[in-house]
């Protein structure tokens, strides 16, 4: 008869997904992006802005949670205080998987959900416990098992509510390869001449019919994509570092110091000294990672 024997379990005080305070930062542009995850975006407090996901656009409001499917291009335009504020909820794939029980991560929609609505209700529940174990912060192993019986739930509501076993709309459709590629290019080249033709004469595009293709997923072109991410590598260099606005624009692929502020200007409604004037202190509690 085996004799009997004390097994030592280690249970681990982490989380398996992961929560993002996006701060109270003001105006903030994220990208037109994707992740091998399953992302929801909760407007929690106020009206923090919109959310594009796919080819549509969402006011978000209080209250709503907006569905963002493993591989699907979204991309934000907010205005971040104490009074609109929003939170980042992302499901990793390889843990999804396993609660569905599949090598496929679940497509889901609808992708805008009023959680005030009775179905939602269980699911509203979750998100807020989520949503308090972020805002304060806990050791207590009793409050880790509380956001951890949450996170369950709130899968298991998702399932519940949202599979989608009809057809797939394309707002729920990953981004393309050859446009992932194209994307990729253009964020590890921002700061130096890039050409859309050359780009597109890469992939196996006419220049004409790349710019329609990727205008088609990202909404906007290709150049104005450029831009954006000039614009958004420029806004955060003038928040995080003490370099000059002549240096900044040298380094976001800006031909000139007037150029980069008259770019700036028009697409903040404010020159990039004022906005770092404005801004740069005012990063409490930011938790945000390329996103």
């Amino acid at each position: 008869m085996p004799r009997p024997y004390h097994e030592r379990l280690n249970f681990q005080m982490e989380l398996p997904l992961r929560l993002i305070l996006h701060g109270t930062g003001g105006p903030k542009n994220v990208l037109p992006h994707w992740h091998q995850a399953v992302k929801l975006a909760y407007a929690y407090r106020g009206q923090p802005g919109r959310v594009r996901i796919g080819s549509s656009t969402y006011q978000m409001v209080p209250h709503h949670l907006y569905i963002i499917n493993s591989g699907v291009v979204h991309s934000y335009e907010t205005m971040l205080d104490e009074d609109n504020q929003v939170i980042t909820l992302l499901l990793p794939a390889a843990w999804l998987r396993t609660l569905v029980d599949s090598d496929q991560l679940p497509v889901w929609g609808p992708l805008d959900l009023d959680l005030t609505m009775a179905p939602y209700l269980p699911l509203h529940q979750a998100v807020q416990v989520l949503v308090g174990g972020a805002l304060s912060p806990s050791d207590k192993r009793s409050d880790y098992l509380i956001n951890l019986g949450a996170e369950y739930r709130l899968v298991g509501e998702l399932i519940k509510h949202l599979t989608v076993t009809g057809q797939i709309v394309t707002d729920q459709r990953p981004l393309p390869d050859p446009l992932r590629q194209a994307v990729n290019e253009i964020q590890d080249n921002y700061a130096n001449a890039v050409s859309i033709t050359k780009l597109a004469a890469k992939l196996n595009y006419s220049s004409v019919y790349f710019s329609r293709y990727f205008k088609t997923y990202l909404g906007i072109s290709p150049k104005a994509y450029l831009g954006q991410v000039r614009l958004e590598r420029a806004a955060e260099l003038l928040m995080t570092s003490q370099e000059s606005v002549q240096e900044i624009a040298r380094k976001t692929g800006f031909h000139t110091e007037k150029n980069f502020f008259v770019t700036f200007k028009q697409h903040f409604q404010m020159t990039p000294n004022t906005y770092r004037e404005r801004y740069a202190a005012r990063q409490s509690w930011q938790q945000t990672t390329p996103d």
